[in-house]
Formats: C-alpha cells, sequence, structure tokens
C-alpha cells in the first residue's frame, strides 16, 4: 500500500515517516524544508521525502510518486481556534488534497488534537465539498522521545525550584505513546466504521500530568531533588514567559494541551479492538 504523509513539523507526523513504513506500507512524504527536517529526526527514516510548499499549492509539481492509496495530513498549524491559523490550515490541506486527487487517491486520515474539537467544522466542510473518503482523527497528547510534554519536562528538571499550578497539574488525561499511535493509524486505515466519522483517541490509562512528571522520576528520565512549589496560574504563565529560559512556543503549547485535553471513551473499539503499551514501558523503550 502506498502512504502520502504530510505535517512532518508536527511530531506525530515526524515520528511516522520513521515507524510507518514496512513489508505492507510504502511510504513517501512532503515537506517544505527537507534541511530543517533532517535536523529534528533521529531515528532511521523509512520514507522517500519530497519538498512541497503547500501554501504555494500544487500547480506545476512533478512528483515521482505512484498511485497513493491512502493519505495522512497531520496538524500543520499551533491552533485551529484561531481565523489566521484556520485559514492557513484550510489552504494547505486544499492543496494536499488536490495532490491526492491527481494521483487517483480519495481516502485522507486528518490527524489533529483533542484541543481542536470545537475547531473542525471548516476541515470537515473541506473534506465533504471535495468528496474525500475521509476520517478525522483527535487524539490526547502523544508521549515519546522528543515529544512536547518529554521537552518541557526535561527543561524544568534542570532547575532547583519547580512551580507549578496544582488545578492544572491534576487535570487528568490518557496519553497515547508515539509507537503505539502510529500503530493504531496503520491498522484504522480499512476498518469500514471509520470512513466519514470522527473518532476521538486516548490511551488505556488514566493519568494526571503530575503523574506523568513523577513517572519520569521514577524512571531517571529526569533529574530528581527539585522543591516542588504551587503557585497560582497567573504567577505559573508570568514565570514561565519571562523569567525562565523555556521555549515560549513550548509553554504556550503544553498550557493549551492541559487547559483541553481530557478523557475519552475510545468507543471505536467496539470495531477495532487495539492493545495499548503500558506508559512506564512506553517511556522507558522510546529513547
Amino acid at each position: 500500500m502506498d502512504i502520502l504523509i504530510s505535517g512532518l513539523n508536527n511530531y506525530v507526523g515526524r515520528r511516522s515517516v520513521s515507524l510507518m513504513g514496512d513489508d505492507k506500507f510504502n511510504v513517501f512524504a512532503i515537506t517544505r524544508n527537507i534541511r530543517l527536517f533532517e535536523k529534528r529526526v533521529f531515528e532511521p527514516v523509512r520514507a522517500k521525502i519530497f519538498e512541497v510548499d503547500l501554501i504555494k499549492g500544487s500547480a506545476g509539481l512533478n512528483l515521482p510518486i505512484p498511485t497513493i492509496h491512502a493519505a495522512f495530513y497531520f496538524t500543520q498549524v499551533p491552533t485551529l481556534n484561531d481565523i489566521v491559523n484556520l485559514n492557513l490550515e484550510l489552504l494547505c490541506l486544499q492543496n494536499f488534497i488536490h495532490i491526492l486527487q491527481e494521483r487517483k487517491c480519495n481516502r485522507v486520515i486528518y490527524v489533529a488534537r483533542l484541543m481542536d474539537k470545537l475547531c473542525i467544522e471548516p476541515i470537515l466542510e473541506l473534506l465533504k465539498e471535495s468528496r474525500m473518503d475521509y476520517t478525522v482523527v483527535l487524539k490526547n497528547s502523544v508521549l515519546g522521545r522528543d515529544s512536547l510534554i518529554d521537552r518541557v519536562f526535561k527543561n524544568i528538571s534542570n532547575r532547583k525550584f519547580i512551580i507549578y499550578s496544582k488545578r492544572y497539574a491534576n487535570r487528568y488525561f490518557q496519553p497515547l505513546g508515539a509507537h503505539d499511535f502510529v500503530r493504531w493509524l496503520k491498522n484504522m486505515l480499512d476498518i469500514p466504521a471509520f470512513h466519514y466519522k470522527v473518532l476521538e483517541v486516548g490511551g488505556a490509562q488514566l493519568m494526571s500530568f503530575m503523574a506523568v512528571f513523577d513517572l519520569y522520576k521514577e524512571l531517571k528520565l529526569i533529574k530528581v531533588g527539585q522543591e516542588i512549589v504551587n503557585v497560582p496560574r497567573w504567577l505559573v504563565k508570568f514565570m514561565y514567559q519571562h523569567k525562565m529560559e523555556i521555549n515560549s512556543s513550548d509553554y504556550a503549547e503544553l498550557s493549551r494541551v492541559i487547559q483541553a485535553d481530557n478523557r475519552v471513551d475510545n468507543s471505536w473499539q467496539a470495531d477495532m479492538p487495539f492493545e495499548f503499551t503500558p506508559i512506564s514501558e512506553l517511556l522507558r523503550s522510546d529513547r
């Protein structure tokens, strides 16, 4: 099966070009900047990568890609809850659809974050207008090497004092492992019940963000011995944005994720049973 992927700046999109290819899946991918992609990848790439700027469109492209059987589009903007980002996403998705249609493909999996749940109606309208055989996947946070949570936890663990807001650190979510989620995406492609549907996906374990941080310490994936200080949320935001050396986009993204990630019922398992890897095991193995 020939697969085309777009969205390599997205964490799961980037991991998928290494984890998706096998004897059954022949993977192609497009990215705006191959050199930038190569700087961020840390595992063998099992895909043929082409440089394509979806903002500029697909006109005149002569990609040496055969007929595509299915495609994965990973959200390429920080949030859909913003008119500028949403319009940019719609433009890129529309141009990606044109590439698929030129290669006789109408099956596309649009992968977004659970926090985008209230903003996907324009995405659905575009997919329907384009007569695509679609599935929209809304995922909980994905854990693994160099994931958002991985980067932030490693950063703040280097400090003597770690400030946090108990209100948000104790929020529960259902984290997914990168290997598990890519495996799930491969398995769901041919399930008839998933066509023209919106699916919410979360891992099997319900955990708080603080519990995941404690697990990082228990597994010795980060430094230990810090003093944990609970302060009001506004002070956490001020400190991380203005007083600490932490990537501002990472902080903004994690802040949105913590407020939006939630429990999902994984009702799709009635049509596709799936066994998730325990969080402790996936954190230990994905190094």
